[in-house]
């Protein structure tokens, strides 16, 4: 039987046509199809306002993706605003957090991409950089001008850890992000950066499994890259 793996949603607030104002809860498909291509079966997670609700939502899921979106709201890792943080929606980011939280409890494993890997950060006391051109001016460009699919920077990765099994000690990938890790959360453990020391790496050393990754396996997945699909199938595998 392939396993069932829960996709964490966004809400989208259309601003034309008939239904303005009309909230939408959505996935994007590269997801989907990555999901698909890794060997699961993908099952949509809409967000919840009810966090109550959560635990009972995510049971009997063999893992769940934490998929990326708007910034996550400073106030949840005590910081105030800054002027280069972009749009947040803090409902979408405390149901990520129950999200994190609820599978912990359940067993259930954590692959968080991008602003999913921040919200796992944040869940376990970690800080994030809100904008890493005014606060990092020595980081190398993160929001690539590229196609999706294309890889323009290089990670470094650490020996004895998930994305070693699936990648070796280096590979290429893309780069959509100008949030990143600050401080590592309680208890994880950094496993790939960039050369100017920005994390695209890490997971949970103990308990329920959990890896975090800043770039977008998905997108150069969907793309039918054998190394990007080797990543989803190598978690379901877990």
């Amino acid at each position: 039987m392939k396993p069932r793996i829960g996709i964490a949603a966004n809400i989208l607030q259309m601003h034309d046509g008939f239904f303005v104002g009309v909230y939408r809860d959505y996935v994007n498909n590269d997801y989907v199809d990555s999901v698909v291509k890794g060997g699961g079966i993908p099952v949509m997670l809409p967000v919840l306002r009810d966090l109550e609700d959560v635990k009972d939502q995510i049971r009997g899921l063999d893992g769940i993706i934490l998929t990326g979106g708007y910034d996550v709201d400073p106030s949840l890792y005590g910081e105030e605003t800054r002027q280069e943080c972009g749009f947040i929606m803090r409902e979408i980011d405390e149901f990520y957090l129950s999200l994190v939280r609820a599978a912990d409890e359940l067993g259930i494993k954590v692959l968080g991409i991008c602003k999913g890997a921040q919200i796992i950060n944040v869940a376990y006391g970690g800080t994030l950089y809100q904008d890493l051109v005014s606060q990092c001016p020595k980081a190398l460009k993160h929001i690539q001008q590229a196609p999706r699919y294309q890889a323009t920077q290089g990670i470094m990765i650490k020996d004895d850890s998930f994305l070693y099994d699936v990648f070796g000690p280096s590979e290429r990938v893309n780069s959509y992000h100008h949030q990143s890790v600050k401080t590592l959360g309680k208890g994880l453990r950094l496993t790939a950066t960039t050369k100017d020391g920005i994390v695209e790496g890490f997971e949970k050393e103990e308990g329920t499994f959990m890896c975090g990754v800043q770039f977008h396996p998905e997108m150069m997945a969907t793309f039918n890259n054998e190394e990007m699909i080797r990543l989803f199938t190598m978690f379901f595998e877990k």
